[in-house]
């Protein structure tokens, strides 16, 4: 059996957003609070990958870290990349604060359709792909440290390089809304 990190990514700049999206409210939970939910489910041990400056933000009784200090603030490739360094795996279940409406059903179908001769699985639907909503397994942790040190940190750059496999959104739930991202704030 194989053992299950979430990473949660919590420490975008939220430029658009106004304020860090992790503490922006969706149905009286934190976003943060409704990821970690949606991971802690069908993970072993979930960790929050954040910025410094939020890290006493959070409750004590979560696993917060920071990226490793050699790409600090360089966006989800980096955030991913400490997780898997923080907390070895055999898998990554990878979620993003902004991606409230997610829950646990969600991860817990995308988990299901995970094949372990993937690298990565993530989903996309007829609009978009939506690749920070995905699984990676362990292997790819030297091949993301590579990119990163070579200056690569678009995450569908990465995705190109490596064995993803897409899932299309509507075997997971039908409502394609449940996946967006919230860049901004909703009136």
């Amino acid at each position: 059996m194989s053992y299950t990190v979430g990473i949660l990514l919590a420490g975008g700049l939220s430029r658009r957003y106004g304020s860090p999206k992790a503490f922006a409210i969706a149905e009286n939970e934190f976003f943060y609070e409704r990821a970690y939910n949606a991971l802690e489910r069908i993970c072993d041990q979930v960790v929050i990958v954040s910025r410094p400056e939020l890290l006493a933000r959070f409750p004590s009784e979560y696993d917060v870290i920071t990226d490793l200090d050699w790409i600090a603030g360089q966006g989800p490739l980096a955030g991913i990349l400490s997780g898997m360094t923080a907390r070895p795996a055999d898998k990554y279940f990878v979620l993003p604060c902004d991606m409230p409406f997610v829950k646990a059903a969600e991860t817990d179908r995308l988990m299901s359709l995970v094949e372990d001769s993937s690298d990565i699985t993530a989903v996309h639907n007829d609009n978009e792909n939506i690749p920070l909503f995905s699984v990676w397994n362990s292997r790819v942790k030297d091949r993301l440290e590579q990119e990163l040190s070579g200056r690569q940190h678009r995450v569908m750059k990465f995705m190109e390089k490596v064995d993803t496999v897409w899932i299309e959104s509507s075997e997971i739930h039908q409502d394609p809304l449940v996946f967006r991202n919230l860049n901004e704030p909703e009136d």
